[in-house]
């Protein structure tokens, strides 16, 4: 069973065009999506910060300069 955010979590587009991020999709995103920290975050009805990855890590993404 896939998660139920796959159409609306801004990770699985990023997921979905980079293959090398493939095992995260198919780990969480098509996979047990429960231990998702996103989804888990979701179900609370909590915000999920944009960079937190499933497994709970942030990414840390410096922004490029004039974005």
């Amino acid at each position: 069973m896939s998660c139920p955010h796959v159409s609306d979590c801004p990770l699985f587009a990023i997921f979905t065009m980079n293959s090398a991020l493939a095992i995260w999709k198919t780990n969480y995103c098509g996979g047990d999506h429960f231990r998702c920290v996103r989804y888990q975050l979701t179900a609370e009805g909590k915000i999920v910060p944009q960079n937190l990855l499933p497994n709970g890590k942030v990414l840390n993404v410096t922004p490029l300069p004039g974005r």
